[in-house]
């Protein structure tokens, strides 16, 4: 069962979301991915980031940071959020493998309006 998490950040504005998995679990060779959309099921990501197996260095906005323990940073930037408006969105952390397709966390991001 997913563990149900909400987020505050400002539009136009660095974040970073540090996650850790519990119980730790190793999290080496998975794919994982970070998606916002208007609604919980959208097909349409607004914002997605991804680490696939072997590449969570944060090339692609999630780094890991502790594989054996499941710890990893999930960076939204300010270029991210600029062509949102701020209110409401739902956002899922999901293992998407080869046979396995699972959703580790998901919740709320609360987009407030930024100075920009």
């Amino acid at each position: 069962m997913p563990v149900l998490v909400d987020m505050v950040s400002y539009r136009y504005e660095d974040a970073v979301l540090t996650v850790g998995l519990a119980p730790p679990v190793a999290i080496g060779g998975w794919n994982i991915r970070y998606q916002v959309s208007h609604r919980f099921g959208g097909s349409s990501g607004l914002i997605t980031k991804s680490a696939a197996s072997g590449y969570g260095g944060g090339v692609s906005g999630i780094t890991v940071t502790n594989s054996g323990q499941g710890i990893f940073n999930i960076a939204i930037n300010g270029a991210d959020t600029s062509g949102l408006e701020y209110g409401n969105y739902a956002y899922a952390i999901e293992r998407l493998d080869s046979g396995n397709r699972s959703v580790l966390s998901e919740g709320h991001l609360q987009l407030l309006q930024g100075i920009g």
